[in-house]
């Protein structure tokens, strides 16, 4: 067992030798980034004056230890500073478990403790419990902090929309599956926190922590009792703009990605496949569903860098006709963005036929983040 929780069973074993039945379970979290660095988040914890926790770092977190119930004055002090950070005072009830999450940032919040009870209930077959934290002190005015938890596919999870730092979900209950889901802004267009998808099995109690401020520590996501989720950069409109073959020849794409559903639309100019010396327009989606169709196959498909699209073809249409054209899908086209300025599509046709290209862009009208 660790050094730095042996305080805690210490604190435990005290109920055995004064016959003390009555216990509270506790699990504590280090969700405070008031340092720009990991070394430099150490805390020490104390209860009571004992020391609990020692080199207790941001990101780290404590299994569930057994303490006696009653009444305890915890504190919260910086490795190497003699002054608290941190005090507050926490009944532990007999029977009830805790995490205790030490959180803010010092700047935009407060730093403080904050004690959530767990009293998940069975799920159901087949379920599992899922709570959802705000823990992300990103922002002072606490509107300016308000996220919303979405699908990759950009669906409310739970009417979880305008949650502002310092508010906890409680537990809710959702099928076992995989979840591809995200942190984002209210109205869904701007991604904060994106991780990547995870199974998540029938029967746990899932707790899910924002963390991070995006200055001292990159905001991400903890999940309890798992660790931290490995992120990727959230989808954004780096890739926005035309984009044009490096081999010459007037043939390129024009990108419009949809953050909020992490989706990539947009057109392929190139020339018709039968040497005619026609130009040919196409157009590309990463919800890959039948022309016409309005159903999404595949939410989500876009991560920002690679998007797998299907490619449409249009013939019939007319100039300001009232009648659509006639659309089919006619293949599959693989996108892989290098950087800001370089990527790789290969178009594979139904009929066999594979074409490849360098591109370069055209034009950058949006940030990019992509170098």
């Amino acid at each position: 067992m660790s050094a730095k929780i042996r305080g805690l069973l210490a604190i435990g074993l005290l109920s055995a030798s004064s016959l003390v039945l009555a216990e509270a379970r506790v699990q504590v979290v280090h969700a405070a980034p008031f340092a720009d660095s990991i070394e430099g988040s150490s805390v020490t914890v104390t209860a009571n004056g004992d020391a609990v926790l020692e080199e207790f770092v941001f990101g780290e977190f404590t299994e569930y230890l057994a303490l006696p119930a009653g009444d305890y004055d915890f504190a919260v002090t910086p490795t190497g500073s003699g002054e608290p950070a941190i005090e507050a005072s926490v009944t532990l009830e007999s029977g009830v478990d805790y995490t205790v999450l030490a959180i803010g940032d010092g700047v935009n919040q407060d730093l403080a403790l904050w004690p959530l009870v767990d009293d998940a209930t069975d799920p159901g077959e087949g379920n599992l419990n899922v709570r959802v934290v705000h823990a992300a002190p990103f922002a002072a005015d606490p509107a300016d902090t308000e996220v919303s938890i979405r699908t990759a596919g950009g669906d409310v999870v739970n009417g979880l929309v305008g949650v502002p730092y310092f508010a906890e979900s409680g537990f809710f209950a959702v099928p076992a599956g995989n979840y591809d889901l995200k942190v984002a802004s209210n109205d869904g267009q701007t991604n904060l926190i994106d991780p990547l998808a995870v199974d998540l099995p029938a029967g746990l109690d899932i707790t899910l922590i924002a963390i991070g401020d995006g200055v001292n520590q990159p905001l991400g996501v903890l999940a309890l009792p798992v660790g931290q989720l490995e992120t990727r950069a959230p989808v954004d409109n780096s890739v926005n703009g035309w984009w044009a073959s490096g081999l010459g020849g007037n043939e390129g794409f024009i990108f419009q990605p949809i953050p909020a559903q992490n989706r990539l639309v947009g057109t392929a100019y190139t020339w018709d496949l039968s040497g005619s010396g026609d130009p040919l327009w196409l157009t590309f989606d990463s919800c890959s569903g039948d022309v016409g169709g309005g159903v999404c196959e595949t939410p989500g498909a876009f991560d920002g860098t690679e998007a797998v699209a299907a490619l449409y073809a249009y013939s019939g249409g007319t100039v300001a006709g009232s009648e659509p054209a006639d659309g089919e899908t006619i293949g599959l086209v693989s996108f892989e963005f290098i950087d800001c300025n370089t990527a790789i599509a290969v178009v594979e046709l139904d009929d066999g036929t594979s074409v490849s290209w360098d591109l370069e862009r055209l034009t950058q009208t949006v940030a990019c983040t992509l170098d």
